[in-house]
């Protein structure tokens, strides 16, 4: 199995938290909901790599509120995640079509339905992210 070093960020704006369909065409989970997300690249800082994902990926400019712990997600290959909590300073969002199909706005309960991130939203409950 392989294993990838990811960072992740639950986005928030006043009472609602973004969420990201990913195009089909998408090496892993294509198609699926997730939170913005970037691989971890050798020599890069993670806290200004996850702000460039989130402004890449969505147009939005945020600030990193913390951080958790790692933790490792086992679907289709080991996912070492690194959870961040940032507030968007705005909530009017650019989509890339490059990274996903849709972005929605949602309160979290409705987020917590959602199955396939139902291992993220765990991993941001036991490191005090929500």
């Amino acid at each position: 199995m392989k294993s990838f070093v990811i960072i992740t960020a639950l986005v928030r704006y006043k009472e609602k938290f973004l969420i990201g369909r990913r195009v089909k065409s998408k090496e892993f989970s294509g198609g699926e909901w997730e939170f913005i997300s970037g691989f971890v690249e050798e020599k890069k800082d993670i806290n200004e790599t996850i702000l460039l994902e989130l402004k890449e990926e969505t147009g939005l400019i945020g600030e990193i509120i913390k951080h958790g712990d790692p933790f490792i997600i086992n679907e289709d290959a080991e996912w070492i995640v690194i959870p961040f909590l940032i507030d968007a300073l705005d909530r009017k969002f650019k989509l890339n079509k490059k990274d996903h199909s849709e972005l929605k706005w949602m309160d979290f309960e409705d987020i917590e339905r959602i199955k396939e991130l139902k291992d993220f939203i765990k991993g941001f409950k036991l490191r005090g992210l929500i």
